[in-house]
């Protein structure tokens, strides 16, 4: 269901197309500039960044609550210290966490480098419409032999827009 979400693809099927936040064409588009990985990059550079991202949600009409989503790769700068002086004494993370609204900050295995989402978190966004809940399904073969099991579910995130192609749906790469 992850994977879904945060997809370059989108996947059809049936004359149905199911988006990805990364993908979805309503999305606001933002430069992410240099790579918040890269030594050159301060806390203050990220948290202005973002800082525009949630302006820009704001310009959509769209007031949060949000969560940052980040690649992998910028777990571990998250955690480096927002001030080089030490003054600060907090980390780029904590700093995040202290602008109104952004609730999480998380890491994605799947989203691929240098994107960043903010996303805020209310189902005029976006939505998991569910078919079908997660089930276990067994059933015997061989003879009665052997047991076999299966996990099955029917679920897609459904990303949203308001009538006038408004999302709360920040990409910056």
């Amino acid at each position: 269901l992850e994977s879904l979400l945060f997809i370059d693809n989108p996947y059809s099927y049936g004359g149905g197309t199911i988006y990805g936040y990364v993908n979805y064409p309503d999305r606001v588009k933002v430069s992410l500039g240099t790579a918040w990985d890269d030594v050159s990059v301060k806390g203050e550079d990220i948290v202005k960044k973002v800082l525009e991202m949630k302006q820009k949600s704001i310009n959509s009409f769209h007031y949060g609550p949000w969560v940052l989503y980040i690649p992998t790769d910028y777990e571990t700068k998250m955690d480096e210290d927002y001030d080089v002086s030490g003054a600060s004494m907090q980390t780029i993370r904590e700093r995040i966490l202290k602008i109104s609204g952004i609730n999480e900050v998380k890491v994605i295995d799947t989203l691929t480098a240098n994107n960043v989402l903010l996303v805020q978190m209310t189902r005029d966004v976006v939505r998991l419409v569910r078919g079908m809940g997660i089930q276990n399904v067994q059933w015997k073969s061989e003879g009665n032999m052997v047991t076999n099991y299966k996990v099955m579910t029917i679920q897609v995130p459904q990303i949203r827009s308001s009538s006038n192609g408004k999302t709360g749906i920040i990409h910056a790469s």
